[in-house]
């Protein structure tokens, strides 16, 4: 289900870019690109935590980061344009935060929203620039499922840490000496697991 959200989200942000594009109020893209920096930068800082760790702002973030990135390349020129490679980026970092899944969406939409300008002009070059789009989607694909995983096993990790300490705390005085020390050194080899990753 999460997959599905997600990827309705990027899809939708591929479907606003172009009717914009289509309508009248393109000759105004500059200025919302503008408007959509700060929606990004305030998604960015509030997902944020403790000032200490750098965000892509979430799905809100993301869908922003799309919809910014989409309009600047069709606003200096589309296929042709010289940040077409920025696309390349939006690709590995939909991995960090949404599922990996996702790239498929993502791939459907670039075709989708560049296929009626592929087919003009430079048809060859055109569909070599939306090619390499699909091609590294699955290279991303796999980058995002182990970067899930080792999050996953992070986090499985620390559960474990956590739940003998508790274990430990609220059980100490009735486990004996022997069933202690295992538990302590269970708690050794976890740390030793994380500082391994």
């Amino acid at each position: 289900m999460r997959v599905l959200l997600q990827s309705f989200l990027l899809l939708f942000s591929f479907a606003l870019v172009f009717l914009w594009q289509a309508s009248p109020l393109s000759s105004y893209t500059l200025p919302i690109i503008g408007f959509l920096i700060v929606i990004y930068i305030v998604s960015s800082l509030a997902q944020t935590k403790k000032g200490k760790q750098i965000s892509l702002g979430g799905p809100l973030g993301m869908f922003v980061l799309n919809t910014i990135i989409l309009l600047f390349v069709f606003s200096t020129g589309g296929l042709s344009s010289g940040f077409f490679f920025l696309l390349y980026f939006v690709v590995f970092a939909l991995v960090f935060v949404f599922e990996p899944y996702t790239i498929i969406a993502f791939a459907i939409g670039i075709v989708l929203t560049f296929m009626p300008e592929a087919i003009k002009g430079d048809v060859v070059g055109n569909f070599i620039r939306l090619g390499s789009i699909i091609l590294i989607s699955p290279l991303a694909f796999f980058f995002g499922r182990e970067y899930k995983k080792s999050g996953e096993q992070e986090e499985t990790i620390e559960t474990i840490k956590k739940d003998v300490k508790d274990v430990i705390k609220k059980e100490g005085k009735k486990l004996s000496r022997e069933d202690l020390e295992k538990l302590s050194d269970v708690v050794e080899e976890t740390e030793k697991l994380r500082e391994e990753e």
